[in-house]
């Protein structure tokens, strides 16, 4: 047999496994875009308002998009608020599906966190409400960090190196005292600008603790440093999880959460519950 006829041969089987495989894959991707429309129209009937009287948009799209096999979310995305483009507020909208194909047991779980210097009230179908009871965010400056660069493209780069130098620990199992470094996901959530001189502003990124989702949140911004007008970055760490976590920046601890009892919930500047969901025809089983 010739080597051409063998490349034939190969290539035929190869294009044959791979119409197999799009069938399930075809099946699948429509889970996949079923639930995402499911999860955007849960966040669009999210009522977000602040006292101080702004009024918050809703970014059209999720900033991410994850799954977390472990505590068996088969799908999730991440939604975001701003004022003027500045990060306000998120919510985790999780699709959580626990037992088997024989005895599914099905639900969505929200988890949505402040991000805001003012207070919030939220709303969700059903007359489930939520209101903040302190300022989401406690801005600090960023000791030892450079000045800020000159130009969008220089800063979003310092940002990015900026948050590598931040690392998290959580205690997962206070019990136990359970405890393991947390993932940093590089590639930033969001971006954002000065609503008037268009440059970067800042960006927030995210520590996981199983795969890519995220349990605690850090907002990286430029903005004064409140004794002079000169630019300094600033941090804001956003919790999303009750577990215990340490947040150090280079060698020197920065932030820190206790862990808290989830059926206490919801808490000062967070809140998560869970509501029923209609499992789809073709969900994939964890």
């Amino acid at each position: 047999m010739s080597l051409r006829c063998s490349s034939t041969l190969l290539a035929l089987a190869a294009i044959a496994v791979c119409a197999l495989g799009a069938r399930g894959d075809e099946r699948t991707d429509g889970v996949r875009a079923e639930l995402l429309e499911q999860m955007r129209g849960l966040a669009g009937q999210t009522k977000l308002t602040i006292s101080a009287g702004k009024m918050p948009d809703l970014v059209k799209n999720p900033v991410f998009r994850y799954d977390d096999q472990p505590r068996r979310f088969i799908d999730a995305t991440m939604w975001l608020w701003t004022v003027q483009g500045r990060p306000v507020a998120f919510q985790k909208i999780e699709a959580v599906e626990y037992g088997d194909a024989k005895a599914p047991s099905s639900s969505w779980q929200c988890c949505f966190a402040s991000a805001s210097p003012d207070l919030l009230n939220v709303e969700w179908p059903g007359g489930r409400r939520f209101r903040t009871k302190e300022a989401g965010i406690e801005v600090r400056a960023l000791a030892g960090a450079p000045s800020p660069a000159e130009g969008s493209l220089q800063r979003k780069r310092q940002g990015r190196e900026l948050a590598r130098k931040f690392s998290a620990r959580i205690v997962t199992s206070p019990k136990n005292n359970t405890r393991q470094e947390m993932r940093l996901l590089t590639t930033p959530l969001v971006e954002f600008d000065d609503p008037d001189s268009k440059e970067y502003q800042g960006a927030v990124f995210a520590f996981s603790t199983n795969g890519t989702n995220p349990d605690v949140l850090l907002l990286l911004e430029i903005r004064s440093d409140g004794q002079s007008d000169k630019p300094r970055w600033h941090f804001a760490p956003v919790r999303m999880t009750c577990c215990e976590v340490r947040l150090a920046y280079v060698d020197t601890e920065v932030w820190q959460v206790d862990w808290v009892n989830g059926t206490e919930a919801p808490f000062p500047t967070w809140t998560f519950f869970s509501t029923a969901r209609a499992p789809l025809a073709g969900e994939a089983q964890p």
